[in-house]
């Protein structure tokens, strides 16, 4: 039984008893016979801790008391703390594939980032001698080659 279950039959006793507070020796003895008084009290004080007050929960050192209140009936028909539960459950499922999805991610960049670093200086390189190539072709296309001249000077002979 989990933590929710638990929570949802002590509240669903409470509205069974509306009105009628409700000690720990109570729920002990009626319901959780299998479990500790501290384990029950654990469980009310969790239950307190809850923001919507579901229920009127008084805590001392000695003994604590459940009451139901107008909420009580209300979030029990809303799934109560079973329903908080699995929604707690399901973001957790979903936060772990986040966070499974970005760590692969990471590892793909990793490999990139890697991948660069090994063949930037190559390609730069590469990139660096290609371009002198074409400045060296585009200089020496300025310049008249031998071969011009002599033609030059042989179409000067002719006429």
């Amino acid at each position: 039984m989990t933590e929710g279950v638990a929570k949802d039959i002590i509240l669903e006793y409470a509205v069974e008893h509306f009105g009628e507070p409700i000690t720990v020796h109570k729920i002990h003895k009626e319901l959780f016979k299998h479990n500790s008084l501290e384990e029950i009290k654990f469980l009310f004080e969790k239950m307190s801790n809850k923001v919507d007050k579901v229920a009127e929960i008084e805590i001392s050192e000695y003994n604590s008391v459940i009451t139901a209140n107008e909420i009580t009936k209300k979030f029990l028909e809303q799934g109560g703390f079973t329903e908080t539960e699995k929604k707690a459950i399901e973001l957790k499922k979903r936060e772990l594939h986040k966070d499974e999805v970005e760590f692969e991610k990471s590892i793909i960049d990793l490999r990139l980032k890697k991948w660069q670093v090994k063949t930037f200086w190559p390609i730069f390189i590469f990139a660096i001698i290609g371009s002198g190539f074409g400045v060296y072709n585009f200089i020496n296309s300025l310049t008249p080659s031998k071969n011009t001249e002599k033609l030059e000077l042989r179409i000067e002979k002719m006429e």
